[in-house]
């Protein structure tokens, strides 16, 4: 109760020290403590709730919703699919970030979730999400984040960033959304795309010898196709297959229990989806944003989902393509300096106001 009384009285102690300069307000709904010893978010010229979604085995989830200062009609909204990393959803203190700026130019609301056993979310850690599990929660949120009173149901767009880009299709299935946007993932299947994440790595990472690839990619791709087609784990595919022994520990983002922070059931589970079959199962509008000097994912992943949709429904999807930019859309003078994360900078608005563009035009918003 007191975290909740401090962001309400901060926000109308803002307001009330300039009377000309109308300050947003942060508030929390719901009976979701807010347990995090973060400070409650807030960001210039937007209203912010705190609320939360219920999952179907009564998890309580927290949502954080944002709109336009002021604003009491239902807006067009965003709904933001995550990153595969276990971080908060949170917008940063102090920081822009490509989502809050999106959030205060589009003139939309949107809609976050924080995952399972992250901030205040109730349940198992992220961590310990399995993808099923995770998809699920997320499209359980959306028909929830549909009956909130600053959401227009019917002009409500999925937004994916990076792993974000495999879930928001998923999300989007049968659930009558107005258009879905991605960056950071396409839609090979995701046996190609890992193998895409190693090639990758042992060319620009500076690890390895040039002649030396041929055959590491072929032991990474063995080992690959026994750890997520055949669903064993990095231990089994080791002691089953000796001549790949030594293979897990080098491959990009493995510890002894998970792979890029998510257990090995989590990426067997990905691993099944069709995500291409998923993108051509909708029947909405459809933005694909990719940077050229992207670290993990292809250009022709992302390509593809442009490509194939305009085959089904010509026009139906645009495509962005944001050159010397990394997965995080930083700016690079070229492909292994953004490997090494060296010389970046940011540039928020080549991806910003070309989005918002889109998003204003998916929704009916006047430019």
């Amino acid at each position: 109760m007191r975290r909740i009384l401090t962001g309400l009285i901060l926000a109308v102690a803002m307001a009330g020290a300039n009377a000309d300069i109308l300050k947003a307000e942060t508030r929390v709904t719901g009976d979701l403590p807010v347990a995090s010893d973060v400070p409650l978010e807030q960001t210039e010229g937007l209203d912010t709730e705190y609320g939360m979604i219920t999952t179907s085995e009564g998890l309580r989830l927290r949502s954080v919703i944002t709109r336009p200062e002021g604003i009491t009609r239902r807006l067009p909204a965003i709904f933001v699919t995550q990153w595969v990393s276990c971080d908060s959803i949170i917008f940063p203190e102090g920081r822009d970030t490509q989502l809050r700026l999106l959030a205060q130019q589009s003139g939309m609301a949107m809609v976050r979730i924080e995952r399972s056993g992250t901030g205040d979310s109730e349940g198992p850690g992220c961590d310990k999400l399995d993808y099923n599990t995770e998809v699920r929660h997320y499209r359980e949120a959306l028909v929830q984040a549909k009956q909130h009173q600053w959401v227009d149901p019917q002009r409500l767009v999925v937004l994916g960033s990076s792993l974000g880009s495999t879930t928001a299709p998923l999300v989007a299935q049968n659930n009558d959304v107005a258009g879905v946007i991605v960056q950071g993932g396409g839609a090979v299947t995701y046996l190609e795309r890992m193998i895409h994440f190693e090639r990758l790595y042992v060319e620009r990472s500076g690890t390895m010898k040039p002649e030396d690839i041929h055959s590491e990619m072929l032991r990474r791709i063995a080992f690959l196709q026994h750890y997520l087609i055949g669903q064993k784990t990095p231990d089994k595919v080791a002691s089953e297959n000796p001549e790949l022994a030594g293979v897990w520990q080098k491959i990009r983002g493995t510890d002894p229990e998970s792979h890029y922070g998510r257990p090995f059931a989590w990426h067997w589970q990905a691993a099944e989806k069709n995500f291409l079959a998923a993108w051509l199962s909708l029947d909405t509008l459809v933005m694909v944003v990719f940077g050229e000097y992207e670290q993990f994912e292809s250009r022709h992943g992302h390509r593809m989902i442009v490509d194939m949709i305009n085959r089904k429904s010509p026009g139906s999807a645009q495509w962005l393509e944001i050159k010397q930019a990394d997965h995080g859309l930083a700016l690079y003078p070229e492909a292994y300096s953004a490997y090494a994360y060296e010389n970046g900078a940011t540039a928020h608005q080549l991806y910003v106001a070309p989005v918002s563009q889109w998003l204003r035009r998916v929704v009916g918003l006047p430019k």
